[in-house]
Formats: C-alpha cells, structure tokens, sequence
C-alpha cells in the first residue's frame, strides 16, 4: 500500500490523543534534556569566545622586587625593547598605583578585598606582548634570575588551568546530557510501544488486508518526531526566556568578557536543537517500533 501523507498525519494525531499522559511526558523529558544541551550549546560558544579574546591580548608579566633599583629598571625596559620577540610598541609599565587601580577594578565586586589591600602591597610590572605567545620560554631564560626581577609570569599558564577546569566541568555536564538524552529516548520508545499496544488489533487487521510494514510504522514514527521537535521548540523558548539568568552569571567573570547573545539562542543553539530533537525523536521511534512485527 502506498502510504498518504495526510493518512500518516491524521494516525499520528490519533495515536498523541490517546495516550495524552504519555505524550506529555515524552515532550517534557525532551524538553528539559534539550534545555541542558542548549545550556551546554551556549557554554561552549562562551568558552570558544574566551579562548579567541584571551589568547588574542595574552601577555608575560615581568614583575619587579621591592628593591629595584631605577637603574635597574630602566635596563630590564631597555633589553626587552630589543628583544625580536617582542611586538612594536608591545611593552608597557605599570607602577604600584596603576597595579592597584586594576586590582580594584578586577574586585570591584568585592570591597573587602580591595580595602585590606594597599597598594605598597602590589608589585611593579612591565607588561609585554609577544609577536608569537609560545616564545616565552626565549624571553624567559633571557630575563630570569637579573637583578631587580621578582619573577616572571606567563599567563597561558593561568589561562590553560582555568580553561582545563572549565573543560572537566563540560565533560561532566555532557555527560548528565548523554544519560538524559538516552532517557528521553527511551521515554518515546515506550510511548511508541503504548501506542502500538492499544491499536494491536488495528495493525493485525491491516497486516491481514495486505499493509506493509512501512505503512504501518510511519504514524508511529512522525510521532516520535513530533514528540522531539515541540520539546525542542520548548526548550529553545526556555532558553530565551531563561538568558538573563545567563547574563547574570556572566557578570560575575565580565573580566573574561562572557555574554549570551539573543542570535546564537535563537540561531546557533536553536538551529541544532531542532535537529538534535528530530533525531532523537526518530531514534526514539525506531527503539519503539524494534519489536513491532511481533504486536
């Protein structure tokens, strides 16, 4: 038999009637599982755009001891002006009042950091960008150990650390988004097999009349797509809805530059949980329909 589009539509709007609980709670499951991929969608995009701005403005930190000496100062600044690792106009002088007014700005956020920190307290620097930031081992053993240097600070070390944490922390959530993912799947498979269930005498009868195969599991299978695609829908407007929230995390670490645009939860993440639904829809469909010959 050949299958009719508007036959498989009206089965499959049959089948999501009669088992209205089931169906609901397929669509909440994906929902919420397409709620966490998206979340774990937009901090990986955060994590991408961090990566590129740090990177792009990392620096080495040449902090000077307490005792350095003006001559000594001016000899540090004069050897890394003539450094070729170093790019034009790349190096920079911070005093101790300078280093104290980016400290406050850094925790401004957290007076009681800021007030039992004097500025005597902090060091003075020279910050220099590099023309290639993997050169500083070079800058390094050249600098390391003079006279009037307390030490020397790369911070792709420090990037590398906070971006190893903010790594594992995704590996975990991706993870919890795998075993919700395969639940929600498993929750349309069952809803599948309910609805193959109560129409068993149906399908016998069709069988019987010459149906083939396919015809009968395509209203079953545009059910599960359907189930996977409204709880993706709901997911992208719990994203929008929920962005602010987003916004506000992001302000806690607005040093890193973090922000959550409405394009990338409306596009980017919405665009690929509208596929992930789909999918997983489909898949959920064929977990259901796997025992179907035997109804």
């Amino acid at each position: 038999m050949a299958i009719k589009l508007d036959y498989a539509l009206q089965e499959t709007l049959t089948n999501i009637r009669r088992n209205g609980f089931m169906t609901l709670a397929s669509v909440l499951v994906v929902a919420v599982s397409m709620y966490l991929v998206g979340g774990v969608l937009l901090g990986r995009f955060a994590v991408d755009r961090i990566i590129e701005l740090q990177t792009r403005k990392v620096e080495v930190a040449v902090f000077l001891s307490p005792e350095v000496t003006a001559e000594q100062r001016t000899s540090i600044q004069n050897d890394l002006e003539l450094m070729p690792e170093v790019a034009a106009g790349g190096i920079q002088y911070e005093s101790k009042e300078q280093a104290y007014e980016r400290f406050k700005k850094i925790f401004r956020d957290q007076p009681d950091i800021v007030a039992n920190t004097d500025p005597e307290a902090l060091p003075e620097s020279f910050r220099v960008k590099l023309r290639d930031p993997e050169q500083f081992e070079i800058v390094n053993d050249r600098l390391e150990g003079r006279p009037g240097i307390l030490r020397i600070q790369d911070y792709r070390s420090l990037l590398k650390q906070f971006f190893g944490v903010v790594n594992d922390i995704g590996r975990i959530g991706l993870v919890l988004v795998i075993l919700l993912v395969v639940s929600a799947a498993m929750i349309i498979g069952t809803t599948i097999r309910i609805a193959i269930y109560a129409r068993r005498k149906e399908i016998a009868i069709m069988k019987l009349v010459g149906a083939s195969n396919w015809f009968i599991r395509v209203p079953f299978m545009l059910e599960g797509v359907i189930h996977g695609l409204v709880g993706s829908l709901a997911a992208v407007a719990l994203l929008y809805a929920t962005r602010p929230f987003f916004i506000r995390v992001a302000d806690h670490i607005r040093f890193l530059h973090v922000n959550v645009s409405p394009v990338e939860v409306l596009t980017k993440a919405g665009f690929l949980l509208l596929i992930f639904g789909v999918v997983l829809g489909a898949l959920g469909s064929l977990l259901g329909l796997r025992r179907f010959l035997e109804v």
